[in-house]
């Protein structure tokens, strides 16, 4: 849950070109169909409507655009001096603009979603602002939506300008405009769009890492919040998403000696996004109850530890820091810790029916491998001494992956440590510098799988916390899903896990990034979807139950990403499509027998439908095929 600091090199601002003018090449004879004709005369009748008194007719191009998406216009001859053709792509709260004149072409983003965004009398908010003069002539003009989290336009093929974009487009028209006392005539055609084949190639012999499942940690007061109806929708999403693994998010700081207030929620404290009212730090054993019932399980772990479980330390060596950069002068003392687990244990079978299944070690806090060491030993022992034997251990949780290596790493400097840990783990907050090129997270993904040897991972914590990428998005929520697939085939994650299953925000911004369910307050305290990051999820959750393994799936197209299960009786195949073309499908899979298709984008949350003869995959859509339905 800690904020991420460093930058992304790819949406940082585009260094300023030179204002010299580009030349432009000679355009081939274009092979696309013409998709939908225009033609504009800037002294022609005035257009229908209001608010616009003296422009002639718009062109509205009648389709819902994908995620991603390469559109092109063709223009028939060069556009005329004196006039201006605007191709505009408009969204839920902000757009981009494409302006070509004779000489020169730009492009900017505005955000209209809120008038608190903007002074009294001015325009909408812009967000990007770049212009390039070009020599020749302009005859044909693309604009690309790409998963690099960018837009770029071209000029008879070439590209002139490219900006950062998080934000969802999903229709767009053209306005031309002119003197009206002139008659300059423009005339073209929005070009159709390609079709791709791609094979899929699945080996069921080559068998991987069985799944525990998939979830989060709920917080417990917002989760208490709920009416009864909201409550039983809750448990219904979470049936529905397969979301039944509850990351404890438990009493810390504030715990008594005695453990009397671990489900006390006047004892809950505020994680501070925003404005937030208390909404962590304890825990409700109903809950868990519950969540067994629908055949889920338990992860457990502390985040900071009250003050009478630290101790002083002072290390041999060169000191680590904490997250605000301060030498770590105080550790835990292993043998409480182990005493609080042990004794929450206990609790949690009297009023749950059982212990949790996971202990993690600790949440995200510094501590010294010796101690880390002490820590895992001290409750591996305690545990079996209490009859736990079945309970197993996580590692302790570091926020990012590189961070987690080195944990990994160390932890192997001591056997009967390394020996007592049953899962490798970690957060990864750091994924988020390279969100607009999550290929280069490849190498943080293969040395945690060298570091984790033959114990198996747990994708603990995911989530976007950075402050540049605080938009409700489709796009964003989808580069979260390029790393669950790489979670899933790179790194053999036996386990997803959400940042929050539910939390009780202010401002909403921070519920659509940190957690996949809100509660509304204005239909009656019931949860709802804070943004596209649950569907997402779902694309990849919903068909796989636990027992499932992974095996080999693999694309004739690297921007087709894949990754397959089976249980020796049912099948899932999920692909996403992070191209700018429309993929036609072709799956070797000789022991599959699909009978049901979900689709997962911005215009559909997990539709699940029957099979269709011929399958495509529309860029930035996500398909999951399955033998079966899901719950």
């Amino acid at each position: 849950m800690r904020i991420a600091l460093l930058l992304t090199a790819s949406l940082l601002p585009l260094p300023v070109l030179a204002q010299e003018a580009v030349p432009l090449p000679a355009i081939s004879q274009p092979v696309a169909a013409r998709a939908q004709d225009f033609r504009f005369a800037s002294d022609g009748p005035i257009g229908p409507g209001w608010s616009h008194p003296d422009e002639v007719a718009r062109v509205y191009f009648h389709e819902e655009l994908p995620a991603l998406f390469r559109r092109t216009i063709l223009l028939d001859a060069g556009i005329p001096d004196k006039t201006r053709l605007s191709w505009i792509f408009t969204g839920p709260h902000a757009g981009l603009t494409v302006e070509l004149t004779a000489t020169t072409v730009r492009l900017y983003e505005r955000e209209y979603a809120s008038a608190g965004l903007r002074a009294p009398g001015e325009g909408e908010p812009i967000l990007h602002d770049e212009e390039r003069p070009y020599t020749g002539q302009a005859r044909t003009l693309t604009v690309v939506v790409d998963a690099h989290l960018s837009v770029s336009v071209l000029l008879n093929g070439q590209t002139l300008l490219m900006q950062p974009l998080i934000f969802d487009l999903t229709r767009h028209q053209l306005k031309f405009t002119g003197p009206r006392h002139e008659h300059l005539v423009l005339a073209g055609a929005l070009l159709a769009e390609k079709v791709v084949d791609t094979t899929i190639t699945v080996s069921s012999a080559k068998q991987h890492q069985v799944m525990l499942g998939f979830g989060g940690s709920p917080s417990v007061p917002a989760y208490a919040a709920l009416s009864d109806e909201g409550k039983r929708q809750y448990w219904d999403w979470l049936r529905r998403y397969n979301l039944l693994i509850d990351r404890e998010y438990p009493m810390g700081t504030e715990l008594k000696p005695d453990l009397s207030n671990v489900e006390d929620l006047h004892d809950a404290t505020p994680h501070y996004y925003g404005d937030n009212f208390p909404n962590g730090e304890v825990s409700d054993f109903d809950y868990s109850r519950r969540t067994r019932e629908l055949g889920g399980s338990v992860l457990y772990e502390m985040w900071a530890l009250p003050h009478w479980a630290t101790q002083d330390y002072t290390p041999q060596g060169k000191p680590i820091l904490d997250a605000w950069g301060k030498p770590v002068k105080t550790s835990a003392n292993p043998e409480v810790y182990a005493r609080i687990v042990v004794e929450f244990c206990r609790r949690a079978k009297e009023r749950s029916g059982a212990a949790p299944e996971i202990i993690g070690i600790e949440n995200e806090v510094e501590q010294y491998p010796e101690i880390y060491a002490s820590m895992t030993t001290a409750v591996r022992k305690a545990l079996d001494e209490a009859g736990f034997q079945s309970t197993k251990i996580q590692m302790a949780d570091a926020p990012y992956l590189w961070m987690g290596t080195t944990r990994a790493n160390d932890l192997k400097r001591f056997p009967a440590a390394w020996s007592a840990t049953d899962f490798t783990a970690a957060h990864q907050y750091d994924y988020q510098e390279f969100l607009a090129n999550p290929d280069l997270y490849n190498s943080r993904l293969a040395a945690m799988h060298t570091a984790s040897e033959d114990k198996p991972f747990l994708a603990s914590e995911i989530c976007l916390n950075d402050g540049r990428y605080q938009d409700a998005s489709y796009r964003l929520a989808l580069q979260v899903g390029q790393l669950y697939q790489k979670d899933l085939t790179q790194l053999d994650a036996e386990m997803l896990l959400y940042c929050w299953l539910i939390l009780d925000v202010e401002q909403p911004n921070f519920g659509g990034s940190r957690s996949l369910l809100v509660p509304d307050r204005s239909q009656g305290e019931i949860p709802i979807p804070s943004s596209f990051q649950l569907r997402v999820l779902g694309a990849f959750s919903r068909h796989v139950p636990k027992g499932m393994h992974r095996v080999d799936a693999s694309s004739s197209n690297p921007d087709l990403l894949t990754v397959a299960f089976t249980d020796g009786k049912r099948t899932t195949l999920i692909v996403l499509n992070r191209s700018t073309s429309t993929q036609q499908l072709h799956i070797s899979w000789p022991d599959a027998h699909w009978t049901r298709l979900e689709r997962t984008s911005f215009y559909s949350p997990n539709l699940e439908t029957a099979m269709p003869d011929a399958l495509t995959i529309a860029p930035g859509e996500i398909v999951t095929l399955a033998s079966f339905s899901a719950p």
